[in-house]
């Protein structure tokens, strides 16, 4: 045997084959002494003193790093194709042109504004994926269409036939990802509206009765453009849910907790609790719970209703349903929307989207949430006022109702309630009347102070004073550069600095979402929780309305000794675990 035949190939490395080399062996005169075969201690040192065939510890664990890594690259894109196949397989409305509302990105990628001025650049070296992500209104539908409920369910005992459907709940939802913010309220069914559809107005009726006027194809475009038309709000997408849907979801999320004082019971909705404590409420129970209307308590030995009977105070149980059931989700573990197939493939045969409501909008989404605390969400209600359309009982709005709708379209604050120190920085200036002046006719709280001369005007303000620093800025030509701090270290004021290339405040406030956008890309990257905002200072600047308070319908008020309301928690406000 010759000596290239006493060489194995182990790996990338070559060692001394156990078998007998016979005679001497001839070495070409060109080869160089490196390849002789080494020893046996040089055999050990290849692996730092460890057996010839065997490999080390820390080569042991990339090895099996790589591997996991593999595992976790595939498991990943499997779960990734498992929620693109389920969203793909989500029944989709197409919605005519006009009806759902743009996205309002008024920054180009010339990077300048809708009016053509140029825009400060707050991230220079960031890509077009980092523009920051504009705010969502999503119209949320609940339908009491009784298609797959079983013959023994409650829900589907209606004197209409299954396929038939009204809204039975109407919630508008406003995300905003990059502030990681959201806003809901409900739209009571009975608010007597007029109906519009394809930009027709149809004939007054319930908002609830929008589905039926639209029929089958353009049901929930006709409710999102009568929404649209009569509160002025954008609506962006929607989302369609029924019965079945509903309890379907519940069920797959393994029912949510919810906390009872005493044994309940509606007998029209179908809801018995036995017992009083956290009792979990499967599908149909769920469903029975947030249609409830006449819901009992078991006191003293008798049956005692609860609250005053009404869809107003139905609402108000729907959303505190809705956050018990996303911290359900929260406390199994699924924050991503791509965690559990299970969940997606139970929602995707679950609801209905529009068109424009794509997989990316839907992981974008996701991952601004994913660590968002539903106790967080913005709750509001409508003042309403009874009415008479005939023989019919009907809601209509207060004017208060205008500040909760601005909500939902970006404004959250009016001059009032924004306090704003003026720092004038142009300059040796000669003027009759200060700037400032201006500021205090248009209705701001003002302070005034002084600062050395700077170039550019800047609105400075805590993260947390994000929507009061747009509103200073609306009023200022040109528009001012933004910086953002995320502590709270101007003591909720918003710090004007008026730059030398400041030139007037306007008559007229420039539009919101111009401004907006501008603000948004100057806010600093969120390294971890928000601070907690200061407990002297409002949310929103409408925390008047945002308020737990339910809003009575006149004639609903029956004698009865029990006057309390269930939303699902402990006295001391914490949730079954």
């Amino acid at each position: 045997m010759g000596a290239r035949d006493g060489w194995k190939a182990t790996g990338n490395l070559q060692v001394v084959s156990d078998a007998p080399v016979d005679g001497p062996v001839d070495r070409p005169a060109d080869r160089p002494d490196s390849l002789e075969a080494p020893s046996q201690s040089q055999s050990r040192d290849l692996f730092g003193g460890g057996p010839a065939f065997r490999r080390t510890w820390p080569q042991r664990l990339l090895i099996g790093a790589n591997i996991l890594l593999a595992f976790g690259l595939f498991a990943g894109a499997s779960r990734l194709a498992s929620f693109e196949e389920a969203v793909g397989s989500i029944i989709r409305i197409d919605v005519p042109a006009g009806v759902l509302a743009d996205l309002d990105i008024p920054i180009g990628a010339d990077g300048t504004e809708a009016d053509g001025q140029s825009v400060p650049d707050a991230r220079p070296n960031g890509s077009a994926d980092d523009q920051p992500s504009p705010p969502r209104n999503i119209l949320l539908i609940g339908t009491d269409s009784a298609v797959g409920l079983d013959e023994d369910d409650p829900a589907g005992h209606r004197d209409r036939t299954p396929g038939v459907a009204l809204a039975d709940t109407i919630m508008l939802l406003r995300l905003d990802p990059h502030l990681g913010t959201a806003s809901l309220v409900s739209l009571p069914r009975d608010l007597y509206v007029m109906i519009h559809r394809q930009g027709v107005p149809v004939r007054e009726e319930k908002l609830a009765s929008a589905l039926l006027v639209g029929g089958m194809e353009l049901g929930a475009p006709t409710l999102v453009e009568t929404v649209t038309r009569n509160f002025g709000v954008p609506i962006h997408n929607f989302v369609v849910i029924d019965f079945f849907g509903f309890e379907a979801v519940v069920d797959e999320i393994g029912g949510v907790p919810v906390w009872f004082s005493h044994p309940a019971r509606d007998v029209a909705s179908g809801l018995y609790v036995s017992e009083a404590g956290c009792t979990t409420l499967n599908g149909r129970a769920s469903l029975a719970f947030v249609r409830s209307r006449k819901m009992e308590l078991f006191v003293d030995g008798r049956w005692q209703r609860v609250g005053v009977w009404n869809d107003l105070e139905r609402n108000q149980r729907q959303q505190d349903f809705l956050t018990l059931a996303l911290e359900q989700v929260v406390n199994t573990g699924a924050r991503s929307i791509i965690v559990r197939d299970d969940l997606i493939e139970a929602a995707a045969q679950s609801v209905v989207l529009d068109d424009r409501l794509t997989l990316r909008t839907l992981l974008g989404l996701g991952s601004a949430f994913a660590g968002f605390d539903p106790s967080d969400l913005g709750r509001h209600v409508l003042p309403v006022y009874d009415d008479k359309v005939g023989t019919a009982s009907v809601l209509r709005l207060q004017p208060e109702a205008r500040r909760v709708f601005d909500v939902f379209r970006g404004i959250t604050l009016r001059p009032e309630d924004v306090s704003v120190l003026v720092v004038d920085g142009r300059g040796p200036i000669d003027e009759s009347v200060p700037a400032y002046a201006q500021l205090v006719l248009k209705g701001f709280p003002v302070e005034v102070g002084s600062g050395e001369p700077v170039s550019l005007t800047t609105v400075r303000a805590s993260r947390d004073r994000f929507a009061a620093a747009v509103l200073v800025a609306q009023m200022i030509t040109p528009t001012p550069r933004f910086e953002f701090v995320d502590a709270p270290t101007l003591g909720g004021q918003v710090e004007l600095i008026l730059g030398e290339d400041f030139a007037s405040f306007l008559l007229v406030p420039r539009a919101l979402h111009e401004v907006d956008a501008l603000a948004r890309a100057a806010l600093p990257e969120r390294d971890g929780p928000e601070t907690e905002q200061s407990a002297s200072e409002p949310r929103t600047g409408l925390a008047e309305l945002a308020i737990d308070v339910l809003p009575a319908r006149a004639g609903n008020w029956l004698p009865a000794e029990l006057r309390t309301s269930v939303d699902g928690r402990r006295p001391d406000g914490s949730a079954c675990s």
